[in-house]
């Protein structure tokens, strides 16, 4: 219960981090950094102003300081650390900008600082350039956190797997290397965890130059497959499904991570820099009967790009789920934001499109490059499904991506035949009603000597009956329709 209660804490304090943070925004307090210069130095370089004026810049420049006060104090209290919020060196500048204007009143030789002083221009003049390094620092800092949380400096690599018919155990990465450089031995080992100071070891561990790992872990790439010599080098990515919340709107987002497979004779060695994610379900998929039989490194490769169409197809599932109830929902139902999340939802599906393109040329190659011998064929059999699977998946995503196109397109033109019906009506009920208006403006004209003359009965039934031809006439004209 207490831990309940605790967790509750947390998401309470957080929420309220994030109401402080949208309201005491960024780009309000860069503005306030901004408007500060003008206010603090117009007086300074123009020391006649009207009295009114400087009262009034000098509440301005109050106001703006009790903001920034509000803002550190707040901030400050709802942080997660307290401590470290404290000591970031741009909280400390927080922490100058809003103590010099408290030195602005502290005695100096029995009196307040004149406003004309020496000292308090520079004091005023130092808490500008502290404001304006401030606004720049914010408008840059969260541009350097948007790119992710720095590697690590130290290694992280952990290493897995299994020699022969031995169960599962770790290893170091001499080891990986005796057993990789002697007599060809049935073995996989997974790397979990890598990171940049790992790369000279895998260099020197699998004779790769270490730009390979660095492009195809820590870089966006496309699934692909080379060889080198005895060696085939596979790169395939394993997509993942998450929201992000954009706006108050929960945009669907695909992330990957990467997966490099070294196939070195009977040697199959898988290399990602995610922890646990690739280890566990291949071990787990090693142990079934489904590969009886079947060569380890055989089994690691299948069960790597098996596991990878599985999260493919569950991914894809969703979104085609999404699309049919986008489809069902009728038109004056549809939420406010569809169009864009429709749209966030024809990207993602593009993304998949694109990535499984490659995966399919990788499962065909593989499946191709298998020997059709007797001994093999149900090798071969394995790997021609999971390059028709990989094929079909392909084609999923795209036809999910020209449904959602096509559901735009529907809703587009919907909505611009009701605009156009309505104008329609509009127009309709333009000319019905300037028929009794025009009526009534002759009418109201005093014209000498008519020799007619006319009773109100006479007058409203042939504003009736003009009325109903005009409505007849736009009628079959179809606008009524």
């Amino acid at each position: 219960m207490e831990q309940a209660a605790g967790k509750t804490g947390q998401e309470r304090k957080a929420a309220l981090r994030d109401l402080v943070c949208r309201i005491l925004s960024d780009g309000l307090m860069i503005f306030l950094g901004l408007v500060m210069a003008p206010i603090v130095i117009i007086p300074i370089v123009v020391p006649t102003l009207p009295q009114p004026v400087v009262e009034f810049l000098d509440m301005a420049d109050t106001t703006i300081i009790a903001i920034f006060v509000l803002e550190y104090v707040l901030k400050l209290a709802l942080a997660e650390d307290p401590v470290s919020h404290f000591l970031d060196r741009w909280h400390l500048l927080d922490l100058v900008i809003i103590t010099l204007p408290v030195l602005e009143v502290v005695p100096v030789a029995g009196s307040t600082l004149a406003r004309s002083s020496p000292t308090l221009r520079l004091l005023r003049v130092v808490r500008v350039a502290a404001a304006g390094g401030r606004s720049v620092e914010r408008r840059i800092e969260p541009e350097a956190v948007a790119r992710g949380a720095a590697e690590p400096a130290f290694s992280t690599m952990r290493i897995r797997g299994r020699v022969g018919d031995s169960g599962d155990g770790e290893f170091t990465p001499a080891e990986v290397k005796g057993y990789l450089d002697e007599t060809p031995v049935e073995a996989w080992f997974d790397l979990s965890g890598v990171s940049r100071p790992d790369f000279p070891v895998l260099s020197g561990l699998l004779g790769l130059p270490a730009a390979f790992f660095e492009s195809r872990l820590m870089r966006p790439s496309h699934p692909g497959i080379t060889f080198a010599d005895t060696t085939r080098l596979i790169f395939v990515q394993e997509p993942e499904r998450t929201l992000r919340v954009k706006g108050g709107v929960r945009v669907p987002i695909v992330t990957t991570v990467g997966l490099i497979i070294v196939h070195r004779k009977k040697a199959i060695v898988t290399i990602s820099k995610a922890e646990d994610r690739f280890f566990e379900p291949i071990r787990a998929g090693l142990e079934g009967s489904a590969l009886a039989g079947v060569p380890l490194d055989t089994r690691v490769l299948y069960g790597s790009l098996d596991g990878i169409n599985e999260n493919y197809a569950r991914i894809l599932a969703e979104l085609e789920a999404e699309l049919m109830r986008l489809e069902e929902t009728p038109n004056n139902e549809m939420p406010r934001d569809f169009l864009d999340t429709v749209f966030q939802l024809k990207r993602v599906s593009s993304i998949l499109a694109s990535s499984l393109f490659h995966q399919r040329e990788v499962a065909t190659v593989i499946a191709a490059d298998l020997p059709a011998t007797v001994s093999r064929a149900g090798e071969k059999s394995i790997f021609d499904a999971l390059a028709n699977e990989t094929d079909y998946l392909h084609e999923s995503a795209g036809n999910i991506r020209e449904g959602l196109l096509s559901l735009i397109d529907v809703h587009i033109n919907t909505v611009s035949y009701e605009m156009n019906r309505a104008m329609r009506v509009i127009a309709v009920l333009s000319a019905l009603v300037l028929i009794p208006t025009l009526i009534g403006q002759v009418l109201g004209t005093n014209i000498l000597g008519t020799p007619f003359s006319l009773h109100i009965w006479q007058v409203t039934a042939w504003t009736i009956i003009s009325m109903l031809v005009v409505g007849w006439i736009f009628y079959k004209l179809g606008w009524l329709r």
